[in-house]
């Protein structure tokens, strides 16, 4: 009699732990992409630090915010990765790294991603020129991304000189950017950018 109750307990518990995990209790949860801002795009005409850079990490790789990000890209562009991604890349990925290249980019990017987080964190000091129409800033930067079909959560580390603009209608955009690796051995945003020019 105790036997076939211990052996009835032990059942049980078997089929509750079977189910249990049957039902993906213990399963990891795929990260799912932050909402858009409610405030939407922020006016370009305040300052590369209250609008751009905020701006940047609340729309960039975003499907719905695709004109966000265009208009923040100035016509002028131009995008150079760091000297080893250059090396490393196939011939041809990062000439003529203009204004359209860098949207067209950014929309593969929103069309290719399940979760994207994207952190920008001024290092200090910042040139300025003396008509106080272009500022050139230093960043640290870390993008988070998952790929459409992809498990894996990739990090992307570096450093980034951005050089912003403001032209005659009072709004600053980006004109250049010169990205640097970091510290650390993850990959560079500019590898993220050139693994997306198709």
């Amino acid at each position: 009699m105790r036997s076939a109750r211990t052996i009835l307990w032990s059942g049980t518990i078997i089929g509750v732990c079977f189910a249990i995990g049957a039902c993906g209790l213990f399963e990891t949860r795929k990260p799912t992409e932050p909402q858009t801002p409610t405030e939407g795009c922020r006016p370009l005409t305040t300052s590369p630090t209250l609008a751009v850079i905020p701006n940047i990490q609340d729309f960039y790789g975003r499907v719905g915010s695709a004109t966000c990000y265009s208009s923040m890209v100035d016509t002028s562009f131009a995008f150079h990765p760091d000297p080893t991604d250059s090396s490393l890349a196939p011939a041809g990925t990062y000439i003529a790294w203009n204004d359209s290249v860098e949207t067209r980019v950014n929309g593969n990017i929103a069309n290719r991603q399940d979760f994207i987080s994207v952190g920008l964190t001024d290092t200090g000091g910042a040139i300025i020129s003396p008509d106080q129409r272009t500022e050139l800033r230093f960043y640290d930067y870390l993008v988070r991304i998952s790929l459409s079909g992809s498990p894996d959560t990739l990090r992307y580390t570096g450093t980034a000189d951005i050089t912003f603009y403001r032209g005659g209608d009072g709004q600053w955009r980006m004109t250049d950017w010169v990205d640097h690796r970091g510290a650390v051995s993850d990959s560079t945003w500019g590898l993220l950018r050139g693994d997306n020019r198709f």
